[in-house]
């Protein structure tokens, strides 16, 4: 089994050489995923000269990992914003993934981008009589937003569900080579992008300096498109909460193979697509989402995926395995525009809350265009800056109350306390407390690999992801590998070796 995202894995490119050295362009985008790719090519296209580095490399992150699938159509979201929010909120959210969606329909079209795009209908569906009524009310909340959903009772699925929500002429496709045109695009334009360069800081007294593990980058403006901001002066990582969900995909007979994108209303997650793979037709299914840090038996989400896949379409064999984190706003709207508030030259976007190919493109544009001097339609919904204490006020409390607990408890008590030196290869633990924990990780060759437990972000405890071999901080989501080595932020530094104080 292939443990990498398959859209990873069956799109190659040649690496990108890291930043050599101190330079200076007009627009810095941090990060080679949809939001920082797209938001570059809209602006190297305008003109700007635009320099894009990554931590990883094209599509490492979120975007690499996704389902693939650019739909309106977010699980029971309609009702939901119209719950929490207005009917105004409800229908500009659903314009704006409109424009997204429309958007990257029009460039595949195009440039002909071989990314595997294929038109699909998005279903909403049930498991039970129970949740008919739930489906009634997202039909009738998207169509206020103005979404042309039908309620059906006939959801082409290979088992029995009482019904769903369908939205017609969306799409899926290849998530990575998408991004790849759209890298190739950008060099095209003059744009240049490096691979394997952190920024580690930026500088704003004078004009934007950016500090990277390669050199030093003067811009005019900046793009954090980091998924979460790594330099968080609008305290987003108090705001915005991290998510794992897992995909496992494998062959599937084609006559077993649903025709349509789908995701049910309830708890666990079960997203389900095609995806066309040469000669034979995969079956990807995402979900078992769990904030990140605190699940300990990650391993289990796949084999519980993998069951459930095999028990309803026949898949025989799992091929491919990988997951994604993202994250999720207060009030469940994305933050999209100026980082901070003292500042319109860093822009930043987060908090997709798993439907970022939609979120991530609208987002893209809407900054690209702000540093044009132009303002988008729907800048005030996506507005980091709002303030909307009546529908976030209960998720900002419960979170942060989250929070302070993994803070405290988990420097005394762990979870995965034990002992090092009785690990078996394979396996971790968590020694010490309070300030002298140790993150400790034997590798199957039986070497210890023993790191600070204290992410170096705010200082909680990290835990243990067994199905990935991370250390995963439970407060705000950053990923170490076994190394130490920063994998996800907000965190920059990596975990430093357990000598070290």
């Amino acid at each position: 089994m292939n443990h990498n995202s398959y859209w990873m894995e069956s799109a190659s490119a040649p690496p990108r050489p890291p930043l050599g050295g101190d330079t200076q362009v007009d627009v810095l985008v941090i990060g080679a995923g949809i939001v920082g790719l797209t938001a570059a090519f809209e602006l190297a296209r305008a003109g700007r000269k635009v320099a894009v580095i990554d931590m990883h490399g094209i599509g490492h992150g979120t975007t690499g990992h996704t389902t693939g699938k650019i739909t309106l159509g977010h699980g029971l979201i309609y009702h939901r914003l119209l719950s929490k929010h207005d009917a105004r909120t409800a229908e500009v959210y659903a314009k704006a993934n409109q424009v997204a969606l429309d958007w990257i329909t029009k460039l595949v079209e195009k440039e002909r981008i071989d990314c595997d795009f294929e038109r699909k209908a998005n279903y909403v569906w049930c498991e039970s009589d129970e949740q008919l009524d739930a489906m009634l009310e997202e039909m009738e909340a998207a169509k206020e937003a103005g979404v042309k959903a039908k309620l059906v009772r006939d959801v082409p699925l290979p088992f029995s569900s009482p019904g769903g929500v369908m939205i017609e002429n969306q799409a899926q496709f290849h998530a990575r080579k998408y991004l790849l045109h759209l890298a190739t695009a950008i060099e095209a334009a003059g744009g240049v992008i490096h691979e394997g360069t952190r920024a580690t800081a930026i500088d704003t007294s004078s004009g934007c300096k950016v500090e990277t593990d390669g050199g030093t980058v003067t811009a005019e403006h900046v793009v954090m498109a980091t998924h979460y901001p790594f330099t968080d002066r609008g305290f987003f990582f108090a705001r915005v909460r991290a998510s794992r969900s897992y995909v496992v995909a494998g062959p599937v007979d084609p006559a077993r193979a649903p025709d349509g994108m789908f995701i049910n209303s309830a708890s666990p997650t079960r997203s389900i697509r095609t995806i066309p793979d040469g000669d034979r037709l995969l079956l990807a299914v995402a979900g078992n989402s769990h904030p990140v840090g605190e699940d300990y038996d990650t391993e289990d989400n796949y084999r519980d995926l993998e069951e459930w896949t095999r028990k309803h379409f026949g898949v025989e064999e799992i091929t491919h395995r990988w997951s994604a984190q993202d994250g999720i706003t207060v009030d469940g709207i994305p933050y999209a525009g100026t980082a901070w508030r003292s500042n319109d030259a860093v822009f930043t976007a987060t908090g997709f809350a798993k439907w970022g190919l939609t979120n991530g493109t609208a987002s893209a544009l809407l900054i690209s265009r702000a540093i044009q001097g132009f303002k988008g339609e729907y800048a005030w919904l996506y507005d980091p800056h709002r303030f909307t204490l009546d529908s976030s006020a209960r998720s900002f409390t419960k979170d942060n109350a989250k929070v302070g607990y993994h803070f405290i408890h988990d420097r005394f008590r762990h979870p995965q306390e034990g002992d090092p030196e009785k690990l078996s290869p394979g396996e971790a633990c968590v020694a010490g407390h309070g300030n002298r924990q140790v993150a400790a990780y034997k590798d199957e060759s039986g070497t210890l690999h023993k790191r600070s437990a204290r992410c170096t972000h705010l200082g909680c405890t990290v835990a243990w992801n067994s199905a990935e071999k991370t250390w995963d901080c439970p407060c705000h989501g950053s990923r170490f590998g076994f190394d130490g080595r920063v994998i996800e932020g907000p965190a920059t530094k990596d975990l430093p070796p357990a000598s070290e104080k």
